[in-house]
């Protein structure tokens, strides 16, 4: 008994080892699995898309670097379930297992190896582990997201507002903030907030927004699949649809530009035969579109007067207080002046956008001119600060493409200035077409300013290819808030700064 019983006291220390250490390590994978959440959370919790993501970014996915979050995770209901399943499978396995290596292996030296080498895997795989508890949680997720689909279906048959449908490749928050400011002149109309443009968006707007009163509801319809656009009308039956631009976000997911212009015009294919298409015939794709489109009546939006547009503008003046144009109603004849507290031609294209909507719920388009000058900038889109030490910034840091980055430029070169910088990471959800695109924003903001500034490793490397040719100094910086301290001791009294994207957390680092 003796010499059995220094064996028994080594195996119950091991087993005092083993145990006492879950509880720390628990504490460890809580905040690994938050950080983890954070990004399958931006990632719409899209499992493939997520485990992508991981694979693109190794070193970000296990986790040995941590950057200030500037959107911050949220926690709903769904990111509570999946944060306590994924964690209770960490608990539940590290508890598990240590019996499980006695049992067949034998002798509890032997256990304490496997059992680290199996935890430290499970503590490096946090992705796998958020993944496995999604896939356990969906049949619970699908009836919670059915309940709230049904709940809002049947609110928007009660009030019966008419639903005007936006999408496309951009311009689609800018356009919903012109439309809701133009379609009606009293608070009757209702719009999907900030990006709330996936279903479940949708459908929390009208569970908790939608009222009696409300008139005309505006919802803006984001896709990242083919499909997504038709699953929104599905939900919303759109009277009215607006089809803004048609370009290269999210080739990654769509894999190719046709696929991305066949699922925006699921919109225009979802409406009523009495229902109106509003439609940018600026873009050429959109402009082919429309041609095409037969089934239903088209307004025809744009600056180019050779595209045919019915709602037009000419003679366009900007400055650092806003654009003054003409509008044109190329049907009716009609023109007059009108100003606007939005930036470039650009931003002329989104208010021409709402003016149309408007004039397809009934308004004339001369009525809006006070309406055109109340629209104020949507947060983070070719909105104008006056900075401190009398320096102009320009903010289109929002989810930036490379139409939307030329206006911007456009817009930086036409303001007056002593000296102009540029920051930007450059574009990203590119595909084969990133590099190229990158390398041709780097060539125009070298050519534009001063300074440029490149935020991050993500496109560097084509950004400098090409601001390389061009006379502006080129600085490289790791993250946004270096660039800030950077700013700090470039800009003077005079100075203009446009900050064009920002990339999310889970791309910067």
């Amino acid at each position: 008994m003796g010499r059995a019983d220094p064996f028994i006291a080594y195996s119950l220390l091991l087993r005092t080892i083993i145990f006492g250490f879950i509880p720390a390590l628990t504490i460890v994978q809580y905040f690994r699995l938050r950080r983890g959440l954070h990004v399958f959370q931006l990632e719409g919790y899209k499992r493939a898309s997520f485990l992508e993501w991981c694979k693109r970014h190794p070193r970000r996915a296990l986790w040995l670097a941590s950057t200030p979050q500037k959107k911050p995770l949220v926690m709903t209901g769904r990111a509570r379930r999946t944060l306590v399943a994924s964690l209770a499978f960490f608990v539940a396995a590290s508890l598990v297992l240590p019996g499980l290596a006695h049992l067949f292996l034998g002798g509890w030296p032997a256990d304490v190896g496997t059992w680290a080498v199996v935890t430290a895997l499970l503590v490096v795989g946090s992705p796998l582990l958020l993944s496995a508890a999604d896939v356990l949680l969906t049949p619970a997720q699908s009836a919670i997201n059915r309940r709230f689909t049904n709940r809002a279906q049947a609110r928007l048959m009660q009030v019966d507002p008419v639903v005007v449908g936006i999408t496309g490749s951009f311009g689609k928050t800018s356009t919903r903030a012109a439309v809701e400011g133009l379609i009606a002149p009293t608070k009757k109309v209702i719009a999907t907030p900030g990006s709330f443009n996936t279903p479940l968006g949708v459908v929390r707007t009208i569970n908790e927004r939608l009222d009696e009163h409300h008139r005309f509801f505006v919802v803006e319809m984001g896709a990242r699949h083919p499909g997504d656009i038709a699953e929104l009308c599905r939900l919303v039956s759109p009277q009215i649809g607006v089809l803004t631009a048609i370009g290269s976000a999210h080739l990654e997911t769509f894999g190719s530009l046709e696929r991305i212009a066949t699922s925006k015009y699921e919109l225009i294919e979802a409406l009523p035969e009495d229902g109106v298409a509003v439609m940018n015939v600026d873009d050429p794709t959109v402009r082919a579109l429309a041609n095409a489109t037969e089934r239903v009546e088209v307004v025809r939006y744009g600056l180019l007067s050779q595209a045919g547009p019915h709602v037009t503008a000419s003679d366009l003046t900007i400055t650092r207080t806003g654009t003054h144009f003409k509008l044109v109603d190329t049907r009716s004849g009609e023109s007059c002046e009108a100003s606007t507290r939005l930036l470039g031609r650009h931003s002329i294209g989104h208010v021409l956008a709402g003016v149309a909507v408007a004039v397809a719920a009934g308004r004339r388009s001369l009525d809006l001119v006070e309406s055109i000058a109340a629209l104020a900038p949507v947060e983070h889109r070719l909105q104008l600060i006056e900075g401190t030490g009398g320096v102009t910034v320009i903010d289109d840091a929002y989810n930036s493409n490379s139409d939307g980055a030329a206006a911007a430029l456009e817009v930086l070169q036409a303001l007056p200035a002593r000296r102009r910088v540029v920051v930007t990471p450059g574009i990203i959800e590119l595909g084969a077409l990133q590099e190229q695109a990158n390398e041709e924003l780097g060539r125009r903001a070298g050519t534009v300013a001063d300074t440029v500034v490149f935020v991050a490793p993500t496109n560097r490397a084509a950004l400098v290819r090409g601001a390389n040719g061009a006379s502006a100094r080129v600085v490289v910086v790791d993250s946004l808030a270096q660039a800030r301290v950077k700013l700090s001791s470039l800009l003077g009294p005079g100075d203009a700064v446009l900050f064009e994207n920002d990339l999310p957390d889970h791309y910067e680092g």
